[in-house]
């Protein structure tokens, strides 16, 4: 009966544990990448996307490109430090749409 109860404690105790270290919630640069991923959909809905007239990409794009290559590499500071460049770039697109979404230019008549 020992035995079996020692048993029984065991398989529980690792059943328990591979359960706590199951990742459940997303690392930060996911978030951060899906966070930037929205806002920069969202300020191309609204038209005002940031970057030259020689640029493939946007900056925001651009951004997530050089994090997913950083996290390619494996080198997770950087692949963290490029994308929350692209989010706080992201948001800035969104908060300029909106803050002069009703402004127009002197010129115009």
């Amino acid at each position: 009966m020992k035995k079996l109860l020692v048993i029984s404690a065991v398989a529980a105790s690792l059943t328990l544990g591979a359960c706590a270290s199951t990742p459940t919630a997303k690392s930060e640069y996911d978030a951060t990448v899906e966070k930037a991923t929205m806002a920069h959909a969202e300020a191309k809905k609204m038209g005002n996307v940031w970057k030259q007239k020689k640029m493939k990409m946007s900056y925001a794009e651009d951004y997530l490109a050089k994090a997913a290559e950083a996290k390619a590499k494996g080198d997770e500071a950087a692949a963290l430090k490029f994308a929350k460049e692209a989010l706080k770039t992201a948001e800035a697109e969104v908060e300029q749409s909106m803050k002069y979404a009703d402004v127009k230019p002197g010129w115009y008549k």
